[in-house]
């Protein structure tokens, strides 16, 4: 399958895979866009990407962090994480942020995340995950 990566066209498969925190189905693109190490039951070192993010919102002292969830949907899952640090810009506001749940980690930018929520690193955070991307690294 080819699918769009911001400008770019990469291809790679969807694929049923499992994780210490949970297991689900994700868009898989193979390093240097080769097939020919990824078999059933392989480990690869990945990076996170997605299409987009839904329900940004900062949690309550209250709320637990740590949660991967698969949604109904394959590919999608909701996400409560702790904020491991947020990159601003030369005006003071957010460009970017590092959303951290156990070792798995999301990069999210302000257009995002409704930047108006005033967040800070140490904070947790929830958020919907729309069509989990797992790019192998190659390692």
């Amino acid at each position: 399958m080819i699918r769009r990566n911001g400008e770019e066209k990469v291809y790679g498969y969807w694929a049923f895979f499992g994780h210490e925190m949970t297991s689900g189905y994700a868009y898989v693109i193979p390093y240097g866009q080769s097939l020919e190490k990824l078999v059933p039951g392989c480990v690869i070192s990945v990076e996170t990407s997605y299409v987009r993010v839904e329900r940004f919102r900062r949690l309550k002292s209250a709320e637990l962090t740590g949660i991967f969830r698969p949604q109904e949907r394959s590919g999608d899952y909701w996400i409560q994480g702790t904020i491991h640090q947020v990159m601003r810009n030369e005006a003071g506001g957010m460009d970017c942020m590092e959303v951290v749940v156990e070792d798995a980690s999301f990069i999210l930018d302000a257009d995002e995340t409704n930047c108006d929520v005033n967040v800070e690193a140490g904070d947790g955070v929830a958020f919907e995950i729309i069509g989990l991307q797992l790019f192998d690294e190659g390692l």
